[in-house]
């Protein structure tokens, strides 16, 4: 194994090389790893991270048309399973289930949820109509809701810090950044990265980021930037989360989490003047009577999103020691899990990848 003249020590020589830890490299590396893999992830560690500033929304029915994806029971459960199995790992909690309260804002809605409730996927997560005024916290329900089960939220900061540390343990995380441009093919179907060596290529797992290489900015990738806030109150605790264009947690101890913004044309991590003080009003609208928040803190990250909403995962159609597993947007919890298990028995035992998460959709669109 020569590489720049020199030869690669067995400890530096790995399977995979894993670019980013947020949820898809987090869940990738966790997958691998307990496959037998070896495996290096290498983090930038930016606080602002679009997995750390999310709000790790576990929702099954979502946007303005109530979209229910495929095969969400099993989404739904391998999320939720693997979630149990890690807190049981760590000794801590970090997932919240709670049900989601969607508010009606519209007759049109009304309408739409009538129909989409005739069906018997979405029947099994949809409750019937309820009235105004049957909340236990005093939302402001002009026009009634209905309730969304199997929802619940995640504290990503903590999840991700917790896996982190299991990755150290392991001596299997380093701080740095790995660029297309500092790497060369070993000719075999692997990669020299900074005097490692990854027999079986890296993994790109580093968000939008991704895109701006040009080995992927192929793809159609529609970053977003989303910014939320939380805010202390005089509201007692709910056991809802509250969804009506857009969705407030609540986190305990009269603290509430709201979000979010999405903006296409200014994509950074920096919070926007303006955009508190629009959240703020957005929480207080959620409630019939004042609530006295205060603005606690105020985050922004970047959505990696993609046209058509489904993840990218897969091998690049010319590098095969290149692979990519992005697009997660606002639904890291939701697809996270089932994708990095998916992508592992692509990488690992070259079992095809569906044609809605796998990469090469683009490719056979042309």
């Amino acid at each position: 194994m020569v590489f720049l003249g020199g030869m690669v020590s067995p400890e530096k020589t790995i399977d995979f090389l894993i670019a980013g830890q947020g949820l898809a490299g987090t869940f990738l590396a966790r997958d691998l790893l307990e496959r037998g893999k070896r495996v290096l992830v290498v983090d930038d560690a930016q606080r602002a991270s679009s997995s750390r500033v999310a709000a790790g929304l576990l929702n099954p029915i979502t946007g303005m048309r109530l979209r229910l994806a495929e095969g969400t029971p099993e989404l739904l459960q391998n999320s939720k399973a693997l979630f149990a199995r890690l807190e049981r790992e760590h000794g801590k909690r970090f997932f919240t289930p709670m049900p989601i309260r969607r508010v009606y804002d519209s007759a049109k809605e009304i309408a739409l949820k009538a129909q989409r409730y005739a069906g018997e996927e979405y029947a099994a997560l949809m409750s019937e109509d309820c009235p105004p005024d049957s909340t236990a916290v005093p939302v402001n329900d002009a026009l009634g809701s209905f309730v969304i089960g199997e929802g619940g939220w995640v504290d990503l900061p903590l999840l991700l810090d917790l896996e982190a540390d299991w990755l150290r343990r392991r001596g299997v995380l380093l701080e740095g950044v790995v660029h297309p441009g500092k790497m060369d093919p070993d000719g075999r179907g692997g990669i020299f990265w900074e005097g490692w060596q990854a027999r079986q290529g890296v993994v790109f797992c580093n968000g939008y980021k991704a895109g701006l290489y040009q080995c992927w900015d192929w793809l159609p990738w529609q970053p977003a930037k989303g910014e939320i806030i939380d805010c202390q109150t005089s509201l007692p605790g709910a056991g809802e989360i509250l969804n009506r264009g857009g969705w407030a947690i609540p986190l305990g101890g009269g603290r509430w989490r709201c979000g979010s913004t999405w903006e296409w044309k200014l994509i950074n991590s920096r919070p926007t003047p303006g955009v508190e003080a629009e959240l703020q009003a957005r929480l207080e609208g959620f409630f019939k009577v004042p609530i006295a928040a205060k603005v606690v803190e105020h985050r922004a990250g970047v959505r990696p999103c993609v046209r058509g909403s489904h993840p990218f995962c897969g091998t690049h159609p010319k590098f095969p020691w290149m692979h990519l597993f992005s697009g997660l947007g606002p639904k890291g919890t939701f697809w996270g899990p089932t994708c990095a298990q998916l992508l592992a028995d692509w990488l690992c035992e070259g079992k095809p990848l569906p044609l809605r998460f796998d990469l090469r959709r683009e490719t056979l669109a042309r």
